[in-house]
């Protein structure tokens, strides 16, 4: 009977062990994700920071892209005044003429 009691007494030791064990292994469990969780958390973060700035360039890059064609064609019409009409005869012509 003793000899029965003592080792329910060693089993029972044997058990709290192991259940201080797991309660050790499941805290470590529960802090590696929470560490997780808040690099989840930051890269989630980056990444929509780094989607707000590549749109951010795009607007830029339009918008950049939309003033060198105002500038060209700004360009193309000032040319075009300096031309002569057609059907009239070019400044030089009038002088050689004279």
């Amino acid at each position: 009977m003793w000899k029965q009691l003592l080792e329910v007494g060693k089993r029972l030791a044997s058990l709290i062990q192991k259940t201080q064990h797991h309660d050790e292994a499941i805290h470590k469990l529960q802090q590696y994700e929470t560490e997780r969780d808040d690099r989840i958390e930051r890269l989630a973060e980056a990444i929509q920071k780094l989607s707000f700035a590549i749109q951010h360039d795009r607007d830029v890059y339009e918008r950049d892209r939309e003033n060198l064609l105002l500038k060209l064609e700004n360009a193309l019409l000032r040319y075009e005044r300096r031309l002569p009409r057609p059907g009239t005869a070019a400044p030089e012509d009038d002088e050689s003429l004279s």
